[in-house]
């Protein structure tokens, strides 16, 4: 598969009907490939909706789906390897599922328990682990951008062959911090894959009032990086451009830009009206034609690779090891008030210190 920069399209192995319009093939995937992105895009929509349930059951407060995106976030994920480095955004767990963070762990941060591995100090959706070189993100849009280059930046100055992928949505691509890092990436040839999921609205404003260019992939051009503009609910052709861009990163060649286009299911979070400004119809559409879980089951299907009992035991297995991992979560205990100190300096400040003891003379420990 011949993957180039700027085009004008998508670029697409399967068309929202489950057929190819590319050679597969050739990207040297196995069948097992093949089935293993179907059963992470199965898992990571399950620990989603089980997520938001939470909030509607009021054991949660906040939250933001990922349903719509899983192709986007699955697929840039795989080609990974243990020791790159992922700079999330507020709407990346499932690439961080991918990545090792397990669902206990991800229950955990949402109910703010001990289970996870931030230990509920956070805000939500907002988790890293230290040893999968996960960074957590913040609530403040496109922050992380520079952090990621300049840890990009640090594995080109010591010879490594990492690379950090960083996540954003269309919305930070607004932000300053999206072109100081852009520029910095292009002029120290940083390995780094700025990666946006381009779902289509930065809360409630559209692309189309944020922007005057086609595409977000176009703006790498100025920066003198290469842009590639993917289909973000075909999850084999995200995974194609992701690893072209990280194997171009890994033999010295800088960075790239990538824009999967799809869209989101859910409000912007929990705390969100979508209706307000969601054309009527538009999500129906988006659901029922170009769904990317239903996309890459009929690729399956169609190769002869998946049938309705597969389909079944599969579902019925991923109900129970996130049934499971949530009554693992819930077990955990809640963190204790004091711990709020901790972890943010080496030591405590002076002024810390008397806030702790404060606080342990108020909670009478």
């Amino acid at each position: 598969m011949d993957i180039k920069p700027f085009t004008a399209e998508p670029i697409r192995v399967l068309a929202p009907d489950g057929s190819t319009v590319e050679n597969a093939d050739k990207l040297g995937l196995s069948k097992d490939d093949f089935l293993t992105m179907y059963r992470w895009l199965v898992f990571v929509r399950g620990v989603d909706d089980r997520g938001y349930i939470l909030v509607r059951q009021g054991r949660a407060g906040f939250y933001a789906q990922v349903a719509g995106q899983e192709a986007a976030q699955v697929g840039s994920a795989l080609p990974l390897l243990k020791d790159d480095w992922m700079y999330p955004d507020h709407r990346s767990q499932g690439s961080m599922l991918v990545k090792g963070l397990t669902a206990t762990e991800w229950f955990g941060h949402v109910l703010g328990r001990m289970a996870d591995p931030t230990q509920g100090r956070l805000m939500p959706h907002g988790p890293g682990r230290r040893d999968l070189h996960i960074v957590p993100p913040a609530s403040t849009v496109g922050n992380k951008i520079t952090e990621a280059v300049g840890t990009a930046m640090a594995q080109r100055i010591k010879k490594r062959k990492e690379v950090t992928i960083c996540y954003m949505g269309d919305g930070a691509t607004s932000e300053g911090d999206f072109h100081v890092g852009m520029n910095f990436a292009a002029v120290y040839q940083a390995p780094a894959l700025l990666f946006v999921q381009n779902n289509q609205y930065a809360i409630s404003m559209r692309t189309d009032q944020q922007m005057r260019t086609k595409t977000i992939a176009e703006k790498a051009r100025a920066y003198g990086m290469d842009g590639y503009l993917v289909d973000g609910n075909d999850i084999i052709a995200v995974y194609a451009v992701t690893k072209h861009c990280a194997d171009s990163a890994r033999s010295g060649n800088g960075p790239s830009l990538i824009e999967a286009f799809t869209y989101r299911y859910g409000p912007h979070s929990s705390a969100d009206d979508d209706t307000r400004y969601r054309p009527k119809g538009e999500l129906e559409m988006w659901r029922t034609q170009r769904d990317p879980v239903t996309r890459m089951r009929k690729f399956l299907e169609s190769r002869g690779l998946w049938s309705d009992e597969q389909e079944q035991k599969l579902q019925a297995e991923v109900k129970a090891q996130l049934a499971a991992a949530m009554e693992e979560a819930e077990k955990s205990p809640v963190p204790e008030p004091l711990s709020v100190f901790d972890y943010t300096y080496e030591s405590l400040t002076p002024h810390l210190q008397w806030e702790r003891k404060q606080l342990a003379a108020e909670l009478g420990v």
